[in-house]
């Protein structure tokens, strides 16, 4: 069964994304599924906070937080979800952009309380214009990860293709975090996305995912996500 007019948070964590936050705000504001996008400018010292209000499309959706002091992407992530309301809650990385339709396709069902399509990877030169681009057709072909799938998904190996589960940015069930008191691991700046959902998961989430492209990344030379500190590999193998 579809889920009955589906309401979901966009959540944007933000830090020095003045550049590219515009494209990111606008991809989300087109659905007709997204109730709110709250953005959390994560004391960023260009202009994201401003560019990312001059975004508003009128419709009275959008929210902008700015804190003063560099947090990191777990404690924005959880600012934006304790200030928002609706029932699903969808991550955004400032610099990447959802696709048309996505939430549409995820919605076809409501049989799970984490819900991932593909990502499609784009040159940060091909993505001015989301009019232009255009993913790949993949049939559905839904599936669910239990514990042991989730964490395999995300090991490499020698000559075997990781899936890096990790990076899905899924649409999540506010119900299943507050039954569960999950939220993210404020001491990590790293692999945060993956510790929550693999928390989720061994608390028995129904996580499904389709093959179906909804989710825009710019690969980009200059991405905060390539750039890691000892101390946050650490964390993350700590949490690990």
């Amino acid at each position: 069964m579809p889920v009955t007019t589906p309401r979901v948070c966009v959540i944007i964590a933000a830090r020095n994304a003045a550049r590219t936050i515009p494209v990111a705000i606008a991809s989300a504001l087109r659905e007709a599924e997204v109730a709110e996008v709250v953005v959390v400018d994560d004391a960023s010292t260009d202009d994201t906070q401003h560019v990312a209000r001059a975004a508003d499309d009128g419709s009275g959706r959008l929210s902008v937080m700015r804190l003063d002091v560099n947090r990191g992407p777990s404690f924005a992530r959880n600012a934006a979800i304790n200030a928002s309301v609706s029932p699903f809650l969808s991550i955004l990385d400032a610099d990447d952009f959802f696709l048309e339709g996505r939430f549409r396709r995820l919605f076809a069902s409501a049989d799970w309380d984490f819900a991932a399509d593909n990502i499609m990877l784009i040159r940060d030169d091909a993505a001015n214009d989301l009019t232009k681009v255009a993913a790949p057709s993949f049939a559905p072909e839904p599936q669910f990860l239990d514990f042991e799938g989730f964490i395999e998904g995300n090991i490499s190996r020698r000559r075997v293709l990781r899936g890096e589960l990790g990076f899905l940015k899924p649409v999540i069930s506010r119900a299943f975090l507050e039954r569960h008191g999950l939220s993210y691991d404020e001491n990590l700046r790293l692999g945060e996305d993956y510790e929550l959902y693999a928390r989720a998961v061994a608390c028995g989430a129904r996580f499904k995912i389709i093959k179906s492209c909804g989710y825009g990344a710019i690969v980009r030379a200059d991405s905060l996500s390539g750039r890691h500190r000892t101390q946050d590999l650490k964390r993350l193998a700590d949490a690990d």
